[in-house]
């Protein structure tokens, strides 16, 4: 069945409707049609409007429950709240920030799960007044606020839609990822709303559970993390993934070559890569399928970007709160022909008894090892002098891990000073990450206040 023609914005949605039967999303083997999004939204405004209060978390686990949710307090003119996960613990943590909680578990809240359907007269929201709350992980670990119009989303979601829309056609967006982050926010939840693109309700975490539901819709859209990507060729038959997905979309940090490049080999085509942030949304993409070209990134249209003297790569995009330069954390070179390459974020340069050494680099010449799949380091304690290895490593690497770490310490002195040769190292199956596919330096200091790992076998 075609898409009802025209891209509608989040602002306009809900006064503006739909075709009743068209499918908003796939609940197991439920189409939740249209015409009961809508009800089920209006029956939450109408909620809203009677417990009162202005500014509103949106703690729903079912991204249904939450789409309408989010919809229907910006549609009555309220903040949404949108937290950074949804553990027991996140909205006392939040406590200060709302005034009420919308959900679908748990008390004190109001439950969606008991609020009647029913008919709500909305009418057109105004995108620059209409405010969304999102959190990203401050660099102390508490969650730091990000605050965005409904404006800036939309705008986004429809570049989105006129730059892949017409390739992804009627295909079902499946996820590995949250809808509360926002990259699952604009690929899961605004996008396919936006566009009459139908998304399922599962979060496809689990190999089996993704392979069932791609192989149930037949024609879909995959919207997932490095870390998801990075595991699935060793878990799942590839090849299969051929007919049942038009593209895959990745995002949360940068995906390996190698990994792009086995895509390319066993599926035809590599994932494409989304980089961005909460603040900045997203600035570009690129699809790597092992060559080197292939490494630098395409900045979609309208996106001004300059390096600053410090190197750190700076935007001005129409996805900002006003006009003026957004300084990135990553730093970057520009090519001639407008492409960019990252060159390591740049509070992971770091000093090792007085000499400056990027981790990134570090990183990358780990990652030509024969031995190494991937690797991650790490400043140990607080402390900048002592650097700590985690490593992923390959079927052909030796099983003691004594020999393991001289060959890749013998390695890496080819190529590094004695001093900025990691002191501490890990061997692991999985680098690990947070529920958005994210590394990060807390979970990879974890590691290292344990024991040494067993043996790599």
């Amino acid at each position: 069945m075609p898409l009802q023609p025209g891209f509608i914005p989040a602002s306009d949605l809900l006064a503006t409707g739909r075709r009743d039967d068209l499918a908003v999303c796939a609940d197991g083997a439920r189409r939740v049609q249209w015409s009961e999004f809508a009800r089920h939204a209006g029956g939450i405004a109408r909620a809203v409007l009677l417990q009162g209060g202005k500014r509103w978390l949106i703690h729903c686990e079912h991204p249904l429950h939450f789409a309408a949710g989010l919809l229907a307090v910006l549609g009555v003119g309220r903040t949404a709240v949108l937290p950074p996960g949804l553990q027991s613990g996140t909205a006392q943590r939040l406590s200060g920030a709302y005034d009420a909680i919308l959900a679908d578990s748990g008390a004190p809240a109001l439950d969606v799960r008991s609020v009647a359907p029913a008919p709500f007269g909305f009418g057109t929201i105004d995108p620059r007044a209409a405010r969304v709350d999102l959190y990203t992980s401050g660099s102390s670990g508490e969650p730091k606020r990000v605050d965005k119009t409904l404006h800036q989303l939309q705008t986004e979601a429809r570049a989105l839609e006129d730059f892949w829309g017409e390739r992804l056609d009627t295909a079902v967006v499946v996820a590995t990822v949250p809808h509360y982050h926002i990259y699952g926010l604009l690929f899961r939840l605004l996008w396919p709303l936006g566009a009459g693109r139908c998304f399922d309700a599962a979060l496809c975490t689990e190999p089996d559970l993704l392979m069932q539901t791609l192989k149930h819709h037949g024609d879909a859209v995959l919207v997932s993390s490095p870390a998801h990507l990075a595991r699935l060729p060793e878990l799942v038959p590839l090849e299969a993934l051929r007919g049942w997905t038009r593209r895959i979309f990745s995002s949360g940090g940068p995906l390996a070559a190698a990994v792009g490049a086995e895509y390319q080999r066993r599926l035809g085509a590599p994932p494409t890569e989304i980089y961005g942030s909460t603040e900045s949304g997203g600035i570009a993409w690129r699809e790597q399928d092992g060559s080197e070209d292939a490494a630098a990134w395409r900045a979609f249209p309208g996106m001004q970007l300059r390096t600053d003297p410090e190197g750190a790569l700076c935007l001005r995009s129409a996805y900002l709160g006003d006009d003026a330069w957004l300084t990135m954390g990553d730093a970057a070179e520009l090519l001639p022909d407008g492409r960019f390459r990252l060159k390591g974020r740049l509070d992971r340069v770091v000093k090792v008894e007085g000499k400056r050494i990027s981790l990134p680099e570090l990183e990358h010449a780990l990652r030509q090892h024969p031995w190494v799949r991937d690797a991650s380091l790490v400043p140990l304690d607080g402390s900048r002098d002592l650097l700590g290895a985690v490593v992923i490593l390959r079927d052909a690497a030796p099983g003691v891990r004594e020999r393991c770490v001289a060959g890749l310490r013998a390695f890496l002195l080819e190529r590094f000073e004695r001093v900025l040769v990691p002191r501490q190292w890990r061997f692991v199956s999985s680098l690990p990450t947070d529920e958005r596919g994210k590394l990060t330096a807390a979970a990879l200091r974890t590691l290292f206040r344990k024991p040494h790992d067993a043996p790599a076998s």
